[in-house]
């Protein structure tokens, strides 16, 4: 290592004769009266009221009779391989391009053309030689246009395709949807809807993981999807694969259109939608038309991609710049602010906010997988006020690292900050310690984080009279 200042890991080494590591800790409160159920042992560390995943989710047993049934005769090998395309095809979608930046774009690329091929050029050039020159000129600009710029369109769903986003895709986002509602659930108990909404519904998941919540209060579900066949695929599959078998859900509501009544709902979902929108016009449009129709929460969907994670920033930003009375909102997850997103705020850090969840695949075909990982990104908006004492609790937005004597956890604050903090036992007590062991990506911590101080000057003799690193 080089004499003077070098920076490894966000530590400071200064060398001399000695290398000295100045390091620092973050002040940590644990909550209280969490503390005292833990001393009583009312309560064990890892069940701490920060945990938010719900475990490996599968779905219900007679919704997974019924997407069997509804398979009939399709060879299930063929099914499977077009369930697994499908899927990539959705997880790589981009939003289509705004014109603003097509422009942009466009503008570029005739720059880049001129210089390869410079119109002056065909003034030199004969008739025949002209037209040749001036198709080659065309065919490079319609190349570059197609290389530079996303091909975005609608995704078209008949009745098979319909079949293969349901198995495909029907048991991951039942558990993404199951996660996000049963935080939900735990951190808000007086939320009992009533009444759900679901625009780009579906074959239905958001209602699946809504009435497994909340069967004994919801006794209305509204589902819009553009698509006839995916709203008769959903049907069926609540008549559990007979058409002559009654719902299993009590005022089912299917349109293709949103409806122009001014109905309120206690709850609105919006999942895996928002790509299928054609601009960002259209997509503020749709969000206005749901925040009306709420009374109570607003959950928004998508997937854990950049992409993903930017559409759902931008439908937050939306919400939360309404400015009359009654539109008002605030978030109530994942973020504890609403201030802007720390991910979004810094331009070199190109990571998505999102979040992992397990859930139990369909057993068919021979396959015999117990758990799958997907990624999501989300955002739950209130209308009004938020009442909820742990909201400004600290999140996970990123694996724990469990290290010998030490863990590493990297939150999102109250205060919009990514905050790393190394917790320890001797720093920071055996409860702190303990709830941030057994908490990972997606939860929160019980914490109240306190300013970041300079607390030890370590001075380690380098024995063999050379530099080294720790």
């Amino acid at each position: 290592m080089n004499a003077g200042f070098r920076l490894v890991s966000g530590l400071r080494y200064e060398i001399s004769k000695h290398f000295v590591r100045n390091t620092c800790k973050i002040a940590v409160e644990v909550e209280p009266n969490l503390i005292e159920k833990l001393e009583n042992a009312e309560i064990k560390a890892r069940h701490h009221p920060g945990i938010a995943k719900v475990g490996k989710i599968e779905i219900p047993i007679n919704l997974r009779h019924a997407l069997e049934r509804v398979i009939g005769d399709y060879p299930v090998k063929t099914l499977l391989k077009d369930c697994k395309q499908l899927d990539q095809y959705i997880n790589s979608r981009h939003p289509p391009i705004e014109q603003e930046e097509l422009n942009l774009k466009m503008k570029s690329i005739m720059e880049e053309v001129d210089r390869r091929m410079p119109p002056e050029k065909l003034s030199l050039l004969g008739e025949e030689s002209g037209v040749h020159w001036r198709r080659k000129r065309d065919k490079l600009i319609k190349r570059m246009v197609a290389q530079r710029n996303y091909a975005w369109k609608p995704i078209e769903y008949g009745s098979y395709e319909a079949l293969v986003y349901a198995i495909g895709r029907g048991a991951k986002e039942y558990g993404v949807l199951t996660n996000i509602l049963n935080e939900l659930r735990v951190r808000d108990k007086s939320f009992q809807p009533r009444s759900y909404f679901d625009f780009g519904a579906g074959v239905g998941t958001g209602m699946w993981a809504a009435s497994n919540l909340w069967k004994d209060t919801i006794f209305e579900y509204y589902n819009v999807d553009s698509s006839r066949n995916m709203n008769d695929l959903s049907e069926l599959i609540l008549r559990e694969g007979n058409e002559n078998q009654q719902l299993l859900l009590r005022n089912v509501y299917y349109r293709q259109f949103l409806p122009a009544l001014e109905t309120l709902y206690d709850l609105v979902v919006l999942s895996y939608t928002l790509f299928e929108l054609p601009s960002a016009d259209s997509r503020k449009d749709v969000l206005l038309n749901l925040w009306k129709k709420c009374s109570g929460y607003m959950v928004i969907v998508e997937e854990g991609t950049r992409r993903g994670s930017e559409l759902i920033n931008e439908a937050r930003d939306f919400i939360l710049s309404l400015e009359s009375e009654e539109l008002k909102g605030h978030v109530f997850a994942p973020c504890s602010h609403n201030l802007t997103c720390p991910r979004f705020a810094n331009n070199a850090d190109r990571t998505p906010c999102n979040f992992e969840v397990g859930y139990v695949p369909l057993q068919l075909g021979g396959v015999k997988d117990d758990r799958h990982i997907t990624r999501y990104s989300y955002v739950v908006l209130k209308k009004g006020e938020i009442s909820d004492p742990t909201r400004k609790w600290p999140r996970l937005v990123r694996p724990t690292l469990l290290r010998s004597k030490h863990i590493i956890c990297r939150m999102c604050t109250e205060d919009a900050k990514l905050q790393e903090v190394i917790f320890t036992h001797s720093k920071h007590g055996r409860h702190a310690y303990r709830c941030a062991k057994v908490s990972d990506w997606g939860d929160r911590l019980p914490i109240k984080l306190g300013d970041q101080l300079p607390t030890i000057r370590k001075t380690l003799r380098n024995k063999e009279g050379r530099n080294e690193d720790e």
